[in-house]
């Protein structure tokens, strides 16, 4: 049986990590700065259609960014794993294309979170600042809307490589 070597990961998402990555500590960086001018209690729960639906302490300004990079990380972890070829038990080994779908669909999952959530930080924190919020209902539609586009499309891919085997 021959051994398979790892499948690397395209530039695309590398490149496309380091700028989102970025964005994300630029993000953090950001609130860190504005935190003592942040009032005691803080907007933390919002509705779509800009109540405050909760308020609670300062410090939960940083819930979100924390979540986040766990999400963040956690995927990037199964990016990795996704790289290396698997043996499955009564299955052939999955394909270059197959890994390589996975990796890309990763890829791009983790990136659209963490961007998400601090679209979202930066909004909280300018709420909190007293100015008018800048995400608005229909952000997290298309959000949504373009992660199961996502989805779908490493899903469709991943069945479309199946058949190609």
């Amino acid at each position: 049986m021959q051994t398979q070597q790892k499948t690397p990961t395209p530039r695309f998402c590398h490149q496309l990590t380091v700028i989102v990555a970025t964005i994300f500590l630029a993000g953090f960086t950001a609130t860190l700065i504005q935190y003592r001018k942040l009032p005691a209690t803080i907007p933390v729960l919002q509705s779509f259609t800009s109540d405050h639906a909760q308020f609670g302490p300062k410090i939960a300004i940083f819930y979100l960014p924390f979540i986040a990079l766990m999400l963040f990380l956690l995927l990037h972890y199964l990016e990795m794993k996704a790289a290396y070829p698997m043996m499955r038990k009564n299955k052939p080994p999955l394909s270059h294309s197959q890994r390589q779908n996975g990796i890309m669909t990763f890829c791009l999952i983790k990136n659209s979170i963490l961007l998400y959530f601090t679209y979202s930080l930066f909004n909280d924190l300018t709420i909190a600042l007293g100015r008018v919020r800048i995400l608005q209902q229909w952000h997290a539609y298309l959000f949504l809307f373009l992660l199961c586009g996502i989805f779908s499309m490493g899903i469709v891919r991943g069945i479309l490589l199946n058949k190609k085997r």
